[in-house]
């Protein structure tokens, strides 16, 4: 997995041993991994002895598309979202407790909205795949967080929730007073190399702290926005995947704009969640 991983990251190939070196395996394990995907044809030997994804994946391809119909209708509304909105624009599945980006617009390939990534659904990332569950799924979401939050923490989440129900979708920013603490942590972060589960749960919690909701005062706060996340809902009227938006000129965008091209994106894309 970590070799065809390797060479879906690269469009021109890599060789044997630099499979190896990037996969932290020996030549001769790489050699026998590479002559085993080769004969299913999930690699291809080029002439330059490069290898890259071969066209027996084609069947897997086929198969993502049945199992997740969005990939292609998606593509279109991310694109229109992300030339519309000039906007770094990506998709996430909705799962029970987590999300993954499964397309991705406007971003650097290598960025945090990579295709394949995942984030918890814990808040502040799950908030509008949770805005529309009941107040008994909603409790028990909020109480089962990791640090615990406080009294205040779970009546602000739920003002949020109720708010992102009103509108239809979210919109945050980060706010000002934190957002130099959350540079410095980050730069901490990649000094110290933690292992992944614990820089992750830093990240989580630096993202808790940064981020402020304004989805109730748009009207004003616009020119402030960062990201707007917007729900796609499937066939059980729930959010079965989530459009996250980058919006990096707000002030040159109206609500009005807004407001339309998130219409038109959720029009297009909701009868493809549903029809399943």
């Amino acid at each position: 997995m970590n070799v065809l991983d390797a060479l879906a990251a690269s469009s021109a190939g890599l060789t044997s041993a630099q499979l190896a070196r990037q996969c932290g395996i020996s030549t001769s394990t790489c050699a026998l991994v590479l002559g085993e995907l080769e004969r299913g044809g999930w690699v291809a030997r080029y002439d330059d002895r490069r290898y890259g994804l071969g066209s027996g994946l084609f069947g897997l391809v086929r198969g993502l598309r049945n199992q997740f119909p969005l990939l292609d209708q998606g593509r279109a509304a991310l694109v229109n979202l992300h030339e519309s909105l000039a906007a770094g624009c990506s998709m996430s599945r909705i799962d029970d407790d987590h999300l993954t980006v499964i397309d991705s617009v406007g971003h650097a390939s290598d960025g945090e909205h990579a295709v394949g990534q995942r984030f918890p659904i814990d808040p502040p990332f799950g908030l509008v795949a949770m805005a529309w569950r009941d107040d008994a799924a909603v409790d028990g979401w909020l109480r089962g967080v990791t640090p615990r939050l406080t009294r205040a923490d779970i009546d602000r989440y739920r003002q949020v929730l109720a708010d992102v129900r009103e509108r239809g979708y979210g919109a945050w920013t980060f706010d000002d007073e934190h957002a130099s603490l959350h540079d410095r942590v980050a730069g901490i972060l990649a000094s110290l190399e933690p292992t992944t589960t614990v820089a992750r749960q830093l990240t989580n919690l630096m993202t808790m702290v940064t981020l402020r909701s304004i989805t109730s005062t748009l009207e004003k706060d616009l020119p402030a926005t960062e990201f707007v996340v917007l729900p796609i809902f499937g066939r059980t009227g729930q959010p079965e995947h989530q459009i996250e938006i980058h919006i990096r000129r707000p002030d040159a965008l109206t609500l009005g704009q807004l407001n339309t091209a998130l219409a038109n994106a959720q029009n297009e894309l909701t009868p493809g969640a549903s029809a399943r």
